[in-house]
């Protein structure tokens, strides 16, 4: 007998597969979705390994296959596992990754009365409410909405006694499908144009006009049209059709119809440019690890480090036609979903139609339909964020990641917490496929396993504009301490100012940068000094003056604003901080006449008002767009000759390894939309700290020199990459038990490092979080600091409610 193993869908977060037998007439294999008992109840499931003998004595039986294809490829399930692994997941989690939209179904218990007849009178008040519930209801009722209204432990209470009665029982179902193909009813035509036009005649003599009407329209579009299409352009009823069915003149078919999210774009065709000679020199090295990894089928990582400006997404643009030549395909993944709209329009223009994209914000039918398509080898390239790394592409050969540096490829948000980057790196390693991680400042750790060898490294030094070879812009640092000194109390140093008036005589644009959204991010009562703070996080809350709410920017809770102090029941209450709205009001004050665009999460809130603010502002419709780190990303706007940056000390002071990296990184991603038309640009970052390493070399554009000064620091201190991180955090509504939790967990680790001797594990904390508490739930974390790591993590049972972030990203 060959048995399975089996990574099931079931509650709980199972971190292994279970073993089952396999039928003798059930062809199973790796990769196939299948259903297979789980205690009371028939979960989904996913077959990981094939075996000849179970982990367990005892194994029941696979009932059955939900699908007869393979739904997830061998190599794909290979990389579930180490995403499992690495990343301290619950296995379906991981697995749950590549399965198609919509697939995952759960099971819901009912609760069921056993007969209509019964005779409930001798059960008390209590049961007999419960049970009249139930009754009311056709009989059964979901445990959860029992649950809802009686409670859990007093519902509990009551199903265990209704069930020793034998007056109920328990049921489970699984949910509906979430999602099906899309098949619209079409007519067409039964006949040949000789015996169309010969019948066409002899229904007008007959007077049946609209059964003429209905086969002239057939004719005329090729013999097939939508049903209701016919019906609008006809204008018939149901019975003339009917009447051509039943004659056999016309044949009623379902045709499934693909919901296609590039349906409503309109591209125009783009041609290759020819490149300069450091453009050309590395396409040529690009060109050859392409020739030769796929002629021996080795994976390899070529970091693209070009200058902003410099051309990248031309050579994403030819390694992708270069590999399409040699039969294989590619991903590209692009670090926001905002941002998948201009680099569709580029690769659509080149690859029309050969083009899917992929991401959460497509409507799951989309999202349905996209992802067999891609499994059927229809496109030749898959656009999307992050989770795009999971499409089904075959036979892939190429997987770009433009803008490698930014943290939106980290997901942060739930299990697994992956990094896209190192997925695809993994991928690549188990399909032969090239990497290529394209930035104007890569990350650290990137270009430090570069220097190692681990990565290769291509240069694009020169920016190219339509003007040809161009200059960086001009970086001026201007330090608010000295305008301070000079009496200028407003957002905009005397420089700023002057440029801004001076590009707005000349007909040109301007970008405005402030890292933070909202008109003030401080509410504070100016006689006893409370913070206005969100009732579920421990956070002070952001007015917003389009909306006139203060908004907790962790868990979006919105306040009414505050006339008087709960605390001392003063009315002087003072708004302190600046945001993108502050920026905006001072601007339409000091530059009246001025158009001015607004471009933050507040306003762009989908990838059309996202796409309708980029195009606005491309065609002129405005002169001066003010936004927070959306408008530092891959964004080309040919008229922008200045940019400002408000406050480049915005997060440069947070408790985080990472702040200068990230500091440095948007300071050259933002100047960098300056002077990427004919005329040059300009950059004035204004700061309290102009002598910090950071914004020195961001100023000169100096990849190199920032890197050779952060690396140091990291080295010092023990930092990645110099050693692995892993965030574990615990979650709990009491504060105390939340910190008891942490202080046993800690003695946990301790007590293994103690008995594994991992001296090189450094334990830091358990400590409160930054945010002491988000979304009701206070946070208490203990920072690990070493090398593997993951042989203590995997001997620790750990309880819900903790939360493990290998590599974590962001504050820490």
């Amino acid at each position: 007998m060959k048995y399975a193993e089996v990574a099931v869908n079931a509650s709980g977060g199972h971190l292994n597969s279970f073993s089952y037998s396999i039928p003798s007439l059930l062809d199973v294999g790796v990769g196939n979705a299948v259903w297979v008992p789980f205690g009371s109840k028939v979960l989904q499931g996913v077959v990981v390994e094939l075996t000849d003998a179970p982990r367990v004595p005892v194994t029941k039986e696979i009932i059955g296959l939900i699908s007869p294809r393979t739904i997830i490829s061998p190599e794909r399930i290979k990389l579930a596992l180490w995403i499992a692994e690495y990343y301290l997941s619950p296995l379906f989690n991981a697995i749950a990754l590549f399965l198609p939209p919509g697939f995952e179904r759960r099971t819901t218990t009912f609760i069921r009365l056993t007969g209509s007849d019964t005779d409930y009178s001798e059960l008390n008040v209590d049961l007999k409410v419960f049970v009249q519930t139930i009754q009311d209801n056709g009989g059964e009722l979901p445990l959860k909405r029992l649950q809802a209204k009686f409670g859990v432990n007093r519902s509990s209470s009551m199903i265990r006694e209704l069930l020793s009665k034998k007056l109920a029982e328990k049921t489970a179902l699984l949910e509906s499908e979430k999602v099906k193909p899309k098949f619209i009813d079409y007519l067409k035509l039964n006949l040949d144009r000789e015996q169309i036009n010969n019948l066409s005649v002899r229904l007008r003599e007959k007077g049946a006009n609209r059964q003429a009407a209905v086969i002239d329209l057939l004719e005329r579009n090729g013999g097939v049209l939508p049903l209701s299409r016919v019906r609008n352009q006809v204008d018939c009823d149901s019975s003339t059709l009917r009447l051509l069915i039943r004659k056999g003149i016309v044949a009623r078919q379902p045709l499934e119809v693909k919901r296609d999210p590039l349906s409503k774009y309109d591209f125009a065709l783009e041609f290759p440019f020819t490149f300069t000679s450091n453009q050309q020199e590395g396409w040529d090295t690009i060109k050859t690890a392409i020739e030769k990894d796929t002629a021996s089928h080795q994976s390899r990582v070529i970091v693209l480090y070009g200058v902003t400006g410099s051309g990248k997404t031309e050579i994403y643009l030819r390694a992708i036609d270069e590999m399409i030549r040699r039969g294989r395909r590619g991903i590209c993944l692009v670090p926001e979903i905002s941002l998948t709209s201009q680099t569709i329009e580029r690769f659509y223009a080149r690859f029309p139609g050969r083009i899917a994209v992929m991401h959460s914000k497509l409507t799951l039918g989309e999202q349905y339909d996209e992802w067999r398509r891609i499994n059927r080898g229809e496109f030749d390239v898959v656009i999307g964020a992050r989770s795009a790394i999971f499409a089904p592409q075959p036979d892939l050969g190429l997987i770009i990641i433009d803008e490698e540096h930014e943290w939106a490829y980290k997901q942060s948000e739930k299990t697994p917490k992956y990094h896209a980057r190192n997925v695809a790196i993994r991928l690549a390693q188990l399909t032969g496929a090239l990497v290529l991680l394209g930035s104007a400042t890569p990350d650290v750790e990137t270009y430090y396993r570069s220097q190692k060898g681990e990565f290769s490294v291509t240069e694009l030094k020169e920016r190219v504009t339509p003007a040809g070879i161009s200059p960086l812009p001009e970086v001026n640092i201007i330090n608010l301490r000295e305008e301070y000194k000079a009496g200028i109390r407003g957002l905009f140093s005397r420089m700023l100012r002057e440029q801004i008036a001076a590009t707005l005589d000349k007909q040109q644009q301007t970008i405005l940068f402030i890292n933070r959204r909202g008109l003030a991010t401080l509410v504070e009562c100016r006689k006893c000094g409370y913070i206005f703070g969100c009732k579920r996080c421990e956070v002070a809350l952001t007015y917003h003056l389009a909306s006139n709410r203060l908004i907790c920017h962790h868990c979006r809770k919105t306040y009414a604003p505050i006339k008087t102090c709960p605390r001392c029941h003063s009315d002087d209450i003072k708004y302190f901080g600046i945001g993108t709205e502050t920026v905006e009001k001072e601007c339409k004050k000091l530059f009246p006449k001025a158009r001015i665009l607004r471009f933050d999460s507040d306003v762009a809130t989908g990838t059309k008002e996202y796409a309708n603010i980029v195009s606005s502002f491309r065609s002129h419709q405005a002169d001066i767009l003010i936004g927070t780190q959306i408008v530092a990303k891959s964004l080309d706007f040919p008229g922008v000759t200045l940019v400002g940056v408000i406050n480049a000390d915005i997060g440069l002071n947070l408790p985080d390894f990472r702040s200068s990296e990230r500091t440095f990184q948007l300071l050259c991603q933002v100047s960098g939309r300056a002077g990427r038309g004919i005329m040059p640009g300009r950059s004035i970052i204004q700061t309290f700290n102009p002598e910090h390493y950071a914004i020195k070399y961001a100023a000169g554009h100096n990849y190199i020199g920032f890197y050779n000064n952060e690396i140091k620091y990291r080295r010092y201190f023990g930092y990645p990459p110099f050693n692995q991180m892993v965030r574990l955090v615990f979650m709990h509504s009491n504060m105390e038990k939340c910190h008891a939790e942490a202080e046993r967990m800690a003695k946990v680790i301790i007590a293994l490092r103690e008995k594994k001797g991992t001296i090189q594990l450094k334990i830091i904390g358990p400590s409160p979080a930054f945010h002491v508490r988000l979304r009701g739930k206070y946070q208490a974390q203990i920072i690990l600091l070493g090398y593997d790591i993951h042989a203590i993590l995997n001997d620790i049972p750990f309880p819900a409610g903790w939360v493990l972030d290998v590599d974590p990203v962001g504050v820490v």
